[in-house]
């Protein structure tokens, strides 16, 4: 039975896909990466969440790529994560949120929802653009930070280990 993080979010199922993962979440990046999927469950009484699922609906699992620190830190001061996906499966599960906790990171597994792992429809997110493609003489002007993040996802990729297993260090 497969373990799944199950996260409470606003976040749409096209801006998570669009992203390549959901973002921002206070939870140990080493202990997500552990496990192999991520179900996202829509969260209605968000003020900006849209209207597309009924509150508590598990509406997406993707596979974990990797995890990434957003440069944003929780209350306790650890880094917040986002974790990135290789491919997703829509779904539509009612009353998904099982837990009272405020907490909206859940450690789980598909069995718990009784979502059946060979039943998910997988698609491969689409293509993220490689830092080369975004130079910044091809492209908008972009934040140090995200620039920074899509050069060390590239590195990593290129190299075939964690993106945070990559550090950049600027001198001036």
């Amino acid at each position: 039975m497969p373990g799944a993080i199950f996260l409470f979010t606003r976040e749409s199922q096209d801006k998570v896909v669009d992203a390549a993962g959901t973002g921002n979440w206070a939870t140990r990046a080493d202990r997500a990466r552990e496990y192999p999927y991520v179900v996202l469950v829509r969260n209605r009484r968000h003020p900006s969440s849209p209207s597309d699922y009924d509150h508590g609906t598990a509406f997406l699992v993707g596979k974990v790529a990797g995890t990434r620190e957003t440069g944003e830190f929780s209350a306790n001061g650890r880094p917040r994560i986002f974790i990135e996906i290789s491919a997703y499966a829509p779904i539509n599960v009612p009353r998904a949120w099982r837990t009272e906790s405020q907490n909206p990171v859940w450690y789980t597994d598909l069995a718990t929802l009784g979502i059946a792992e060979n039943d998910l429809q997988f698609q491969s997110v689409p293509h993220q653009p490689t830092p080369r493609e975004l130079a910044p003489s091809e492209s908008a002007p972009r934040e140090p930070a995200k620039a920074l993040a899509e050069i060390k996802r590239e590195i990593a990729r290129l190299f075939g280990v964690p993106v945070n297993a990559v550090e950049i260090h600027i001198r001036h």
